[in-house]
């Protein structure tokens, strides 16, 4: 996915399984710090941003999909 920086867009990679509200850290494409002459590292916060409605295909492999995991549960650290 492309990620606007200080200096330039680049390309980055999002691991699988990341989640929103993860921080991923761009080595070197910061600001520098104080004393420094390379950039410091830069954070790109993730968000997932679903489609408002979606329609009856993607609808139908939503369902797919949540048949494939029904025994994921996201909330399952609650109860500890």
């Amino acid at each position: 996915m492309p990620v606007p920086t200080v200096q330039q867009q680049i390309l980055l990679t999002v691991p699988a399984g990341t989640q929103s509200g993860q921080r991923l850290r761009i080595k070197g494409k910061g600001l520098p710090g104080k004393g420094q002459k390379a950039g410091g590292d830069l954070y790109a916060v993730v968000k997932v941003v679903m489609p408002p409605k979606p329609d009856e295909r993607s609808a139908a492999l939503w369902q797919q999909l949540a048949e494939a995991q029904s025994d994921f549960d996201p909330r399952k650290e609650w109860s500890k």
